[in-house]
């Protein structure tokens, strides 16, 4: 039926209508279809002139204006699903390509093809506002959330009686959530409001074709009523193609990175390193098998009301993490930076402002266009007099950011199919590429300056992290800073082609800072081989609260830390957790939902950040630990990982009241139980074990 057409195409994408500006672009040795992005980009209308269907293939004719221009400029495209179709049958997202071909090949098309009536861009308004004034409450700040295939959608009226259509996770804080609304159901009250529109029409046609223009380079709907179909139709980006290597190399990328030099040539330089980490991983493995779970026995026991007392002593607190994690404090200031805008200008004036050295670890330098300016300041830099310009990347790292492309890259940017190179060319930046052994990364970020600043936290270098993520960076300064250059240069040594020597000689000799009185105390710690650091201090913290465990982490799969905060719970803590809405990977999204209806059973309040959150930070009590450690088993005793902690009140009351007040507002709490199946059981079993 068409319900079951249209339910199957991610049909907000046709809701977000958001048209381009600005003079018309070079062209230049561009193909048909860059072009016609181009212009669908910066479009003002565009008018449907003919139409034509049959044989599972569609021939458009159509003419496109520029915005306060009379200029405008004929294409012609055409879509076959031919090949698709028994895929499409079973497939949740129509989106039929659309090739942009020549006045020549238009004249050439088939004979007896069917006309099709076409639906202009104002018909499309019209259907729209007629859907959304079904769906979103008129009450002033009052919204409604249409979950997506990739985003989930806020509508709402504003102060202006203005429909304001975002991504969730730009909603404004005064915006109160009235309803959740599931894709079948948007579907199912979009074909109904579909048949009306129709109807009012007195369209009786079968063969219809919308005019969107829509920002997603989806200009156009095609519906077919007679076999209930309904084809988003798309311009293919050609910086797709022009990109993308080719499965059998991208094969033997990956194979070289993780099989060839982690393990073959890896073990020849790193014997020991890689054996004893294969040892850990086997002990751990191990470990979780036969550890008792303990969550169905503290389901049995009554929730108490939250404790109004005093929180934990914090100096004592600080004694016993000495002996649990070893005696580590050292000294500075933290200045935190929250979101990419805050983060990304201030990491480029810093870098652009150096004067002897700059070393950046990270664990994915992207290949999109943040990267790339990010990238050609360290190549200028480089070439100055006196720079030392280093950068250490990992190599299961680089295989994720430079495996996908985002959907947001400008129009006319080509990626580079290696930063490693990138970087490289004709400049003197040195670049080394950390090994995975068994698969385990360096999760770690870091970047410091001149020996005298750091950035330290959860981004890395990428479009993600600049405008689409909620992430937080911390710009450190004082003896701290040498603390980490220090192991940034072993880990540089390590990477090397001296390997396991190399790292013991850095190790052994490595130079000891002399301890200086600057800011406050600031405790560095890390998850090592067979050392997890973060891991212990923070079960630790979780067992010492008595007031309040505030956590925002976007990865949440460890059951023992999970177990620990279900017993603070009991003991009358206040434990609130931020969870991302949507996040990044499929997986651990599923196995959220799990945790988060077992925190909530348990009295943990569980907040959904809207959008994509990849903080990575917890207050216990007045203590705060946050860096690049997500809380599952990766950052907790498999990855290299690193995180700063502290308990100066200045710094952590400014944490709370800019980040988890804020996120605590601007989050949907949780307040029933959410749906969960198998599938996601499964992925929670999963998630334990990465």
């Amino acid at each position: 039926m068409l319900r079951e057409s249209i339910k199957r195409i991610n049909v907000l994408m046709l809701f977000l209508c958001v048209y381009g500006c600005g003079t018309l672009q070079q062209n230049s040795g561009k193909s048909l279809n860059q072009t016609a992005i181009n212009w669908i980009n910066q479009t003002a209308a565009v008018v449907v002139e003919e139409v034509y269907s049959g044989n599972d293939q569609l021939y458009i004719k159509y003419r496109a204006f520029l915005n306060e221009s009379q200029h405008n400029k004929v294409f012609y495209a055409k879509a076959d699903w031919h090949q698709q179709n028994e895929t499409m049958n079973d497939s949740f997202n129509l989106s039929i390509p659309l090739e942009i071909i020549d006045q020549a090949q238009w004249n050439q098309r088939p004979e007896h093809l069917t006309s099709v009536r076409n639906l202009t861009q104002q018909d499309w308004l019209d259907f729209r506002t007629q859907l959304v004034q079904k769906i979103v409450p008129e009450q002033e700040n009052n919204g409604v959330v249409v979950q997506g295939e990739k985003e989930n959608i806020l509508f709402y009226y504003d102060q202006y009686n203005h429909l304001q259509v975002v991504d969730i996770k730009e909603k404004p804080e005064d915006i109160l959530i009235t309803a959740d609304i599931s894709q079948e159901a948007f579907a199912q009250e979009m074909v109904k409001s579909f048949r009306e529109y129709l109807k009012g029409k007195s369209i009786e046609e079968s063969l219809l074709l919308f005019s969107t223009v829509e920002d997603y380079e989806s200009p156009f709907l095609y519906i077919d009523l007679s076999r209930s179909k309904v084809l988003n139709l798309n311009i293919p980006n050609d910086k797709e193609k022009k990109y993308q290597e080719s499965q059998l190399k991208k094969g033997l990328k990956s194979f070289d990175y993780l099989i060839v030099d982690s393990h073959i040539l890896g073990f020849l330089t790193r014997p020991f390193s890689s054996t004893y980490r294969l040892f850990n991983w086997t002990k751990g493995t191990a470990y979780d098998l036969i550890r008792p779970k303990y969550l169905a026995i503290l389901e049995s026991q009554t929730i108490p009301p939250v404790y109004e007392g005093d929180p934990m002593d914090l100096a004592k607190w600080e004694e016993k993490l000495d002996k649990i994690v070893g005696k580590s404090l050292s000294s500075g200031t933290i200045d935190f930076l929250i979101g990419g805008e805050e983060f990304f200008p201030r990491l480029k004036e810093v870098i652009q402002n150096a004067e002897k050295t700059i070393r950046l670890r990270t664990f994915i330098f992207d290949n999109d266009d943040v990267a790339v300016e990010i990238a050609d300041v360290l190549k200028v830099k480089s070439k100055e007099k006196g720079m030392k310009v280093q950068v250490l990347l990992d190599s299961m790292g680089q295989i994720m950011g430079e495996g996908k492309l985002s959907e947001t890259l400008p129009t006319d940017f080509i990626p580079p199919e290696s930063m490693e190179k990138y970087l490289r060319k004709n400049s003197r930046v040195k670049v080394r590429l950390r090994s995975n052994p068994w698969f385990k990364a360096d999760h770690t970020k870091t970047t410091t300056i001149d020996d005298k600043i750091c950035f330290t936290g959860g981004m890395n270098i990428g479009r993600e992290y600049r405008y689409d993520w909620h992430d937080l960076m911390m710009e450190v300064r004082g003896p701290i800073v040498a603390e980490i250059i220090r192991e940034f240069n072993t880990a540089w040594e390590h990477a090397g082609s001296w390997g396991d020597l190399a790292y013991l000689k850095s190790v052994m000799f490595r130079e000891q800072s002399v301890a200086k009185e600057y800011g406050y105390p600031i405790r560095p710690l890390y998850t090592r081989v067979d050392d997890p650091q973060i891991f212990k201090a923070q079960l630790a913290a979780i067992k010492e609260a008595k007031k309040y465990i505030y956590i925002n982490n976007s990865y949440f799969s460890d059951n023992a830390i999970l177990y620990e905060l279900i017993r603070a719970r009991r003991r009358g803590v206040d434990v609130r957790v931020v969870l991302p809405v949507n996040g990044n990977h499929e997986i651990m999204n599923a196995s959220n939902i799990v945790t988060a209806n077992i925190m909530f059973k348990n009295g943990i309040r569980v907040f959904f950040y809207p959008g994509m959150s990849h903080i990575k930070a917890a207050v216990y009590d007045g203590w705060l630990c946050t860096g690049s450690a997500n809380f599952d088993k990766l950052s907790f005793r498999d990855n290299l990982e690193f995180n700063l902690a502290t308990s100066d009140p200045a710094t952590v009351n400014y944490l709370l009241e800019r980040l988890f007040e804020k996120d605590f507002k601007k989050s949907m709490e949780m307040t029933e139980l959410l749906k969960s199946g198998l599938k996601d059981r499964i992925a929670e079993f999963i998630a334990e074990q990465l």
